[in-house]
């Protein structure tokens, strides 16, 4: 960070302060991952770093963007996207209900999909009856569910 800019503790809040202060960032702008980074106090590290340096950084970078993320969107109703190999772009407010619903139903269907394997990969020969009866209750439910979330789309 340069002198004159603010110092918050935790780091997201001088982000907050800085980027999204009088004059700062808007809905449908883009803001540069080095932009973010200089905010937050964490500057992607220069020169030869060993792996666990970079993973430390990197940890502590997403904490904070998360933690960002957050706060604008509970604060100021203000959605932020990831694009890779750019930045966050923060959502239009037109575009936010497409785009929560486009991600929920991704982390969904990620989530069921790994509950199908888990669910489908059972050694039945070692289950009880009521056993093998609650597996197959869970494999129709998790059924109901997947087509559930294919079911609605919003463009």
């Amino acid at each position: 960070m340069t002198d004159g800019e603010l110092s918050y503790t935790p780091p997201w809040k001088n982000a907050m302060a800085v980027l999204f202060g009088p004059g700062g960032y808007g809905y449908g702008q883009m803001i540069p991952h080095d932009v973010l980074q200089e905010a937050l106090g964490l500057p992607k590290p220069a020169g030869r770093i060993t792996a666990e340096e970079y993973e430390s950084w990197k940890l502590r970078l997403v904490s904070q963007v998360d933690a960002l993320s957050e706060a604008l969107l509970e604060d100021r109703s203000m959605c932020l996207q990831s694009v890779i190999g750019q930045g966050y772009k923060i959502v239009e407010p037109g575009q936010q209900t497409a785009f929560a619903v486009k991600q929920g139903q991704k982390g969904l269907r990620s989530t069921l999909s790994k509950m199908g394997r888990r669910l489908s990969f059972v050694d039945r020969s070692a289950l009880t009856a009521n056993q093998a009866k609650e597996n197959a209750d869970a494999l129709a439910r998790l059924s109901f569910l997947n087509q559930q979330v294919g079911r609605r789309k919003i463009t």
